[in-house]
């Protein structure tokens, strides 16, 4: 029979942060309990890829881990570990230096497929195809683009936030954050327009 671990889902990110540094490395659990699925979902959307987003999660959590003497116990852990994620995301994608195309059985980053998700009978047709626009026109974002977007959308990142992860003033992110999302209108826009040409 194993031990029982203590529940702390009620106890502060910066308590649990002092009990691991203290010692009680089991608590570290629970701060991966409350950012794994918002930090795979970064990791996916930046990497576009399954098994790359896995891995940089991994990744993050043994640096953040090996950092957590310097996290500042007045901030939130969430925002600080996701910019680790984000800047481990894009990391991985410059060094393989390739363009990921999302096929529709790779998982989201919530466990299901792009084609759970369009058999979905709750959403109508044109539903499906705006998601698949949406999903699509992301593929064909630059890695700039799409990694702004993460930060904010999936991360939910302050621009500050964003600013830090990126090292680029507030404003500059603010311009790449609008430049990117009227990338993404634009190709969205291209994809309608060439399916109604055929």
């Amino acid at each position: 029979m194993g031990d029982i671990k203590p529940d702390r889902s009620a106890v502060p990110d910066a308590e649990i942060v002092s009990q691991v540094l203290n010692g009680e490395l089991d608590a570290f659990d629970e701060l991966v309990r409350r950012t794994r699925r918002p930090a795979y979902r970064l990791a996916r959307r930046i990497t576009r890829n399954h098994e790359d987003a896995d891995d940089v999660v991994q990744d993050s959590y043994v640096k953040a881990y090996r950092a957590l003497a310097r996290f500042d116990p007045d901030r939130a852990f969430g925002p600080w570990f996701f910019t680790i994620v984000a800047r481990s995301a894009l990391s991985h994608v410059r060094s393989r230096a390739r363009r990921a195309t999302v096929p529709l059985d790779e998982p989201g980053p919530d466990g299901t497929t792009l084609a759970d998700k369009l058999s979905d009978p709750a959403l109508d047709l044109p539903g499906r195809q705006r998601l698949m626009d949406v999903e699509q026109a992301l593929g064909n974002l630059s890695e700039e683009h799409r990694g702004v977007l993460a930060l904010r959308v999936d991360a939910d990142l302050s621009y500050s936030d964003i600013a830090e992860v990126l090292d680029l003033p507030v404003g500059t992110v603010m311009s790449r954050l609008a430049r990117a999302r009227e990338a993404l209108l634009e190709e969205v826009e291209k994809l309608r327009a060439a399916r109604f040409r055929r």
